[in-house]
C-alpha cells in the first residue's frame, strides 16, 4: 500500500534525483579528477625526467660526480619513481672513465666514451615493456608517457621519457622514469570516499526535503480526493479549504467550483424531476415505461386505479397483466418499426384504450418504450348517450311532425272533408305541437344549465307553501289516474333562498312522474322534515325501477321501461339534477321493483 501512495513516489523519486544527479556530478568529478592527477603525475614526471636530462646534457664531460649506481640511486629517491638511462640506441647505459661509455664498450664519439670501457652499470635488469615503447618516439626528439602494467611493481605505473641532447642538439640519450600510479590511485580513492560520504551526508537533508515537500504536496490532493468521494456520496456542499496561488490551488479552486456548479444543477435536475413526477403523477391517464426487454420500469399512481388494482401496483403484476391483453407483442412491433400504435382493449368491466409509443434517443436509436392507458369506458358511454340523444331528438320531432304532415295532406288532399273530422286532424295537429314546443323548451333549459347561462332570481322561498301550491295543481290530472297525493304542510319551516320558479319546475317534474308511474288507487306521500338541510321526499307505489338501470336515470332522454309508451321527453330528470346542484342542494333516488320509488332531494337552509 505504501508503494501506492503518491508521498512514498515523490520522496522516492526526489531522491532517487538527488542521488543520481550526485552520482553523475561525482563520477564526472572523479573522472575529471582522476585525468588531473593523471595529468599532473606526467607532468610531474616530465619534469623530472627533464631536469635529469638536462644534468646529464650539461655535465658530459665532467661525469665523476655522477659516476656510479649510487648516482641512479639518489635520483631515484629524489624523482619518487626507477629511473633508467639508455644511450642514443636506446640501450642502457652506464658510466666509466672520464667519460660516457655505451656499457657494451662500442665508442660512440662526440663525447660519449672514448675507445671501448667495461665500465659501470648504470641500470640493471632489462629495461620494463612500457620503457620499449616509450624509447623509440624519445629517440626521435619528443617527449613520451605511457600507463601499463608492470610485472616490477605488480601494478599499473606512468613511464616518462624524454631525450638527452648533445651539443648540435642531437639526441644522445633518453632518461626514463617509471612511477607506480599508487599514490595517484590512493588520491583518487581518497576522493572517492570523501565524495560518497558527502553523498551519504547530503541525501540526509535532501530525504528530508524531500518527505516535506512530499507531504506538503500530498496535503491538498489528499484533501481534494476527500471533497471528490463527498461529492459522489452526494454532499455537494463539500469543499477543499485549499487557500494556494500554485496549480494545486488552482485544481483546488476549480473542484470547489465544480461542486458548487454541480450542487445547484443537480438541485435543479431534483426540483425538474420532482415537476416532471408531479405532472406523470396528476396526469388521468395510466403510464408504464418499459425497457429494451419489455420489463416495466415506473408506473404512475393513475395506473392502479384504471386496471382496477389495489397500491402499489407490483411491476410483476403489470406485466403479467399487460401480457395476458396482448399488450407487449404490440409493444414489441411499435419499438420495432419505431412507430405509435393505438389498440382498444376490453379488461373486467372496462373498455381501455392503449397508446404505445417507442422511446428514440438522438441518435435514432430505441431505447425502451412507453405504454400510456385510459379509461375510456365513460367516453364511450358519453359517445353511445350522444347516438341515442340524436336518435331520440330525431324520433321525438319525427313522430309529431308525421301526424302533422299525415294530417296536413290529408286535409289537402281532401281525403278527410267532414267537418268533425278537419276539427279532430286540427286538435291533434295542436296537440302535437304543443309536445313539440315542450321537447325544445325542455332542451333549451338542459342546454341552458348544463352551459351554466341559466341564473337564479334568488329570494326567500317558503317551502311548504310551494310544495302546497304544486301538490294542488297536480291533483287534477292525479285524480283523472285516481292517484292520491298526500301531503301534509309543517308548521314552522324557516324560508330558503332560492328561484322560486324552478323549485316548482323540479318538483312538478317529480311528482309528474310520480304520477305518471303510479298505478290506479295508489297514494303518492310528500314529506318535508328539517335538520341541517330542507329534505323533501316524495314517496309512490308505482312499479318501481330496476338496480342496473338506476345509474342511468339522469341520462337525457333515458326511460327505465323503453316498451312504455308515454309522452315525455326522457329529459325531465336531467333538467331536475341540474335545477338542484344549481340551488347547491342534492337529489337522490332509491326504487326497488315492485314496491315503488322515493326521491329525497335535500336543499339548504338560509
Amino acid at each position: 500500500m505504501l508503494k501506492k501512495r503518491i508521498v512514498f513516489k515523490l520522496i522516492a523519486g526526489f531522491a532517487l534525483i538527488v542521488l543520481v544527479s550526485m552520482l553523475s556530478i561525482g563520477t564526472f568529478f572523479i573522472f575529471m579528477f582522476r585525468g588531473y592527477t593523471f595529468h599532473t603525475g606526467q607532468t610531474t614526471l616530465l619534469n623530472r625526467a627533464h631536469i635529469i636530462a638536462n644534468l646529464l646534457s650539461e655535465n658530459q664531460n665532467n661525469v665523476g660526480p655522477l659516476r656510479g649506481y649510487g648516482f641512479i640511486r639518489f635520483l631515484d629517491a629524489m624523482t619518487e619513481a626507477k629511473v633508467w638511462i639508455t644511450d642514443g640506441h636506446g640501450h642502457p647505459a652506464s658510466l666509466s672513465g672520464p667519460g660516457w661509455g655505451t656499457g657494451v664498450g662500442l665508442g660512440m664519439g662526440g663525447g660519449w666514451g672514448k675507445g671501448i670501457s667495461p665500465g659501470n652499470p648504470v641500470n640493471s635488469g632489462p629495461l620494463p615493456d612500457s620503457a620499449q615503447q616509450v624509447i623509440p618516439l624519445v629517440l626521435t626528439g619528443k617527449d613520451s608517457v605511457s600507463e601499463g602494467f608492470n610485472p616490477l611493481y605488480h601494478e599499473s605505473t606512468l613511464t616518462a621519457g624524454v631525450p638527452i641532447l648533445g651539443p648540435n642538439n642531437q639526441v644522445i640519450g633518453t632518461v626514463l622514469l617509471l612511477a607506480p600510479v599508487t599514490g595517484i590511485t590512493a588520491t583518487v580513492n581518497k576522493a572517492i570516499g570523501i565524495l560518497a560520504v558527502s553523498l551519504l551526508v547530503a541525501l540526509i537533508p535532501a530525504f528530508g526535503l524531500g518527505i516535506y515537500y512530499a507531504v506538503q504536496f500530498a496535503r491538498p490532493l489528499r484533501a481534494m480526493n476527500r471533497t471528490a468521494l463527498e461529492m459522489a456520496r452526494g454532499n455537494y456542499a463539500a469543499r477543499t479549504g485549499i487557500n494556494r496561488q500554485d496549480e494545486i490551488g488552482q485544481l483546488g479552486n476549480s473542484l470547489d467550483l465544480l461542486a458548487e456548479k454541480l450542487s445547484c444543477t443537480i438541485d435543479e435536475l431534483f426540483l425538474e424531476k420532482g415537476k416532471i413526477a408531479d405532472i406523470i403523477a396528476s396526469i388521468s391517464e395510466g403510464i408504464v415505461a418499459f425497457d429494451l426487454d419489455l420489463k416495466p420500469l415506473n408506473v404512475n399512481s393513475a395506473l392502479p386505479d384504471i386496471m382496477h388494482r389495489p397500491h402499489p401496483y407490483p411491476l410483476r403484476e403489470i406485466e403479467h397483466d399487460l401480457a395476458g391483453l396482448g399488450i407487449m407483442a404490440e409493444l414489441q412491433m411499435a419499438m420495432r418499426d419505431k412507430k405509435v400504435v393505438q389498440i382498444t382493449k376490453d379488461w373486467l368491466d372496462r373498455k381501455l384504450k392503449f397508446v404505445l409509443s417507442p422511446i428514440i434517443d438522438k441518435n435514432g436509436n430505441v431505447s425502451g418504450g412507453v405504454a400510456l392507458v385510459q379509461d375510456i369506458s365513460e367516453s364511450e358511454r358519453l359517445e353511445e348517450l350522444r347516438k341515442d340523444f340524436i336518435a331520440n331528438v330525431s324520433h321525438e320531432f319525427r313522430t309529431p311532425l308525421t301526424v302533422i304532415k299525415a294530417s296536413l295532406e290529408a286535409i289537402v288532399d281532401g281525403t278527410i272533408n267532414r267537418p268533425d273530422a278537419i276539427e279532430r286532424c286540427y286538435e291533434r295537429m295542436v296537440g302535437e305541437t304543443r309536445g313539440l314546443e315542450r321537447l325544445v323548451t325542455d332542451l333549451l333549459d338542459l342546454s341552458r344549465l348544463q352551459s351554466g347561462k341559466l341564473s337564479l332570481s334568488k329570494e326567500p322561498v317558503h317551502l311548504p307553501t310551494l310544495l302546497a301550491d304544486t301538490v294542488k295543481s297536480l291533483q287534477t290530472i292525479a285524480d283523472k289516474k285516481g292517484v292520491h297525493i298526500n301531503y301534509d304542510p309543517p308548521p314552522s319551516v324557516p324560508p330558503l333562498a332560492g328561484d322560486y320558479d324552478r323549485l316548482r319546475q323540479l318538483f312538478v317534474i317529480f311528482l309528474d312522474n310520480a304520477i305518471k308511474y303510479s298505478p290506479a288507487q295508489t297514494v303518492v306521500s310528500v314529506e318535508v322534515t328539517q335538520g341541517k338541510t330542507l329534505d323533501v321526499f316524495i314517496r309512490d307505489q308505482g312499479c318501481g325501477i330496476a338496480p342496473e338501470t338506476l345509474p342511468y336515470i339522469w341520462d337525457r332522454f333515458y326511460k327505465a321501461d323503453k316498451s312504455r309508451r308515454s309522452s315525455g321527453t326522457g329529459l325531465g330528470l336531467a333538467i331536475a339534477k341540474h335545477l338542484v346542484e344549481l340551488h347547491k342542494g342534492r337529489v337522490s333516488l332509491q326504487s326497488e321493483l315492485g314496491k315503488g320509488t322515493v326521491v329525497k332531494i335535500s336543499l339548504p337552509c338560509s
